[in-house]
């Protein structure tokens, strides 16, 4: 069990880091570069190890159209999160995308039938406190840019329903596999729309095509598709070592993790009211995980 929290714990350190690294880098690459370069690095290495293991022929026959779904959903969320980052702090970034176990709570009642109870209201209520606190309506005007994490929240939520209704008995690594397609798909897609419609590769990380990459450019996106590839085998690791809802928990530790890298990275030193609405919401992050926990920004029972 202690090692299935060691492994959720390192997942999520390496997830935060490597979305820091993106905001970081965000004037250097363009959003289809890195959905593309990132995700065949990723798939590779994942092919590798599955022509190691030989389980090449479990993954094709574990693969239906939810585990395609799945990962679609999956795709939408780190468009519109990593859309978000070069645009807002990652911390209030990572508090808006951690209302993903408050959707879970509605998208199960739902979809699945599953009463949300007193546990799901209550996280309801302190996440929308958090939110709305972070927001500060009335305050100041509100970027419509803080919708991006939200809507991130919701197709991550979404994607979570489908990995525990349609897709809880896939082998982990065929969900990492496929979900690595997908993403490689839709940068490769945006790519060429982008050039379709004559983009300028100076029209910055949204809309250029394909900037011209420096050596620690390519570097970059090599490193980000390595830490995909371990983060998806460290959160496999985790759900086969320790129960989902105990996973769930530390799985809750990105929105530290993210405080930190903005610290560190961006000086972005949150407020005392930032980190009310961001203690609210994690402890609705927490509250919310451990009836329902279902998914995580990787390729397991409560992922990604």
């Amino acid at each position: 069990m202690l090692t299935g929290i060691l492994s959720i714990t390192g997942a999520v350190l390496l997830l935060s880091l490597s979305d820091a690294l993106v905001k970081l880098n965000s004037d250097g690459v363009a959003l289809g570069q890195l959905l593309l370069v990132r995700s065949v690095v990723a798939a590779v290495l994942l092919a590798l190890v599955l022509a190691v293991t030989g389980t090449v022929s479990r993954v094709e026959r574990a693969v239906t159209i939810w585990v395609w779904l799945r990962s679609l959903c999956l795709a939408l969320m780190w468009g519109c999160y990593y859309a978000a980052l070069p645009l807002m702090p990652l911390s209030l970034a990572a508090a808006c995308y951690y209302t993903s176990p408050l959707w879970m709570a509605v998208l199960t009642s739902v979809f699945l039938g599953r009463p949300v109870g007193v546990k799901g209201s209550a996280s309801i209520a302190l996440g929308l406190s958090g939110v709305v606190i972070l927001l500060r309506p009335g305050v100041g005007d509100v970027s419509p840019v803080v919708v991006l994490p939200l809507l991130a929240g919701f197709f991550y939520a979404l994607a979570a329903v489908i990995t525990s209704a349609r897709c809880r008995y896939v082998p982990p690594l065929a969900l990492a596999f496929n979900l690595n397609l997908v993403l490689a798909g839709s940068g490769g897609v945006y790519v060429a729309v982008l050039h379709l419609v004559s983009a300028s590769d100076g029209a910055g990380f949204l809309l250029s095509a394909w900037p011209a990459l420096s050596l620690s450019g390519w570097g970059l996106l090599m490193l980000l598709g390595l830490l995909l590839a371990v983060i998806t085998v460290a959160v496999a690791c985790a759900y086969q070592l320790a129960p989902a809802p105990l996973i769930g928990l530390f799985d809750n530790g990105y929105l530290v993790f993210a405080v930190v890298w903005a610290v560190l990275f961006f000086a972005d030193v949150p407020d005392r009211i930032d980190l009310t609405g961001i203690a609210l919401i994690g402890c609705a992050a927490l509250l919310a995980s451990v009836p329902i926990a279902v998914g995580r920004r990787c390729p397991a029972p409560k992922e990604s």
